[in-house]
């Protein structure tokens, strides 16, 4: 009889154990989604990198956004989201740039970029992703989701000016949307594409992001994080890819890195680079990390160089 109670002892603590074990793995699991994901909850993207927020900038640029002629654009995304993009029409011709920003930021922080696109002609349509600036959502696809956006946004864009000769750049998750896009059919609008920063997969940034920050090899947290993807935004990081899109490529495409990016490691830069099937250049900002590249003094005119092979006036 002890024996018998003591087995069922056994049996319960080990129950109770396995039960710990699983919330413990199923929580840890949440809490990597969470931060990668969630815009509203994660430590890493705040409120205070941009998010939700308009431009306070000063000085020539600002000035000048505020004599441009500018419309605000609203499409409804595949799910149901109101998106939001700002357009801008200086210019009587056809050139077109659009831009996608990066995590923690909103169309406003991609002002140098839309500056620059208007000094060389170029009417702009800078896009807030899902969850940013006056887009609705919550979450981010870390660039799956939005290249559905992109798609729906490029369709939109035609339909004011079906002459478009379009430019797509993107940086750090707009620039895996941008290679994400160019996976699926495009218009043959769509000239080229320049990506800044973009990672190779989200698993495999995740997996590096677990690691920087936790010295932890975070592999066997995946399949949770991934349980938490399918149930919020609907894919599995497994079923996506962005060099199997890119091998699908027909796009000429820029890809630019910085070459001390400790963020996206520089080796994602040629993991997408030798992926893409089309026409491609590679340009590396020597010296510069995460989300400096455009200090390179080169920077711009290397982006618009590229650009002009594809569009001219």
């Amino acid at each position: 009889m002890a024996e018998e109670k003591n087995k069922h002892t056994l049996l319960k603590v080990a129950g109770a154990t396995a039960v710990a074990g699983a919330a413990a793995y199923a929580g840890a699991g949440y809490a990597v989604f969470r931060n990668a994901f969630d815009l509203e909850k994660s430590h890493i993207y705040g409120d205070e990198n941009g998010i939700k927020r308009l431009t306070k900038e000063a000085g020539e640029k600002s000035e000048w956004l505020a004599g441009c002629k500018r419309d605000d654009e609203f499409i409804d995304s595949y799910d149901g989201l109101k998106l939001h993009a700002l357009r801008l029409t200086n210019h009587e011709g056809h050139k077109w740039m659009v831009l996608l920003h990066g995590l923690g930021s909103y169309s406003g922080g991609m002002l140098d970029y839309m500056w620059e696109a208007d000094q060389r002609g170029f009417n702009v349509l800078a896009i807030d992703a899902r969850g940013c600036g006056m887009s609705e959502g919550r979450y981010t696809g870390l660039g799956w989701n939005e290249h559905y956006d992109l798609i729906s946004w490029l369709n939109h864009l035609l339909n004011i000016d079906k002459s478009a000769k379009i430019a797509l750049l993107g940086v750090n998750v707009g620039a895996v949307a941008v290679m994400n896009a160019a996976g699926d059919y495009l218009p043959t609008n769509v000239k080229c594409a320049i990506e800044d920063g973009g990672f190779s997969g989200i698993r495999e940034e995740i997996l590096h992001m677990v690691r920087k920050i936790s010295n932890i090899d975070g592999k066997f947290l995946m399949p949770s994080v991934d349980f938490y993807v399918g149930q919020f935004l609907h894919f599995s990081m497994n079923d996506v890819s962005v060099r199997r899109q890119l091998r699908q490529s027909v796009t000429p495409m820029l890809f630019v890195h910085g070459t001390e990016d400790d963020i996206v490691p520089t080796s994602m830069l040629f993991d997408n680079y030798y992926s893409c099937a089309s026409a491609k250049d590679l340009y590396t900002a020597e010296g510069k990390g995460f989300g400096e590249t455009s200090e390179d003094p080169e920077y711009f005119n290397a982006l618009f160089s590229f650009v002009g092979k594809y569009i001219s006036d």
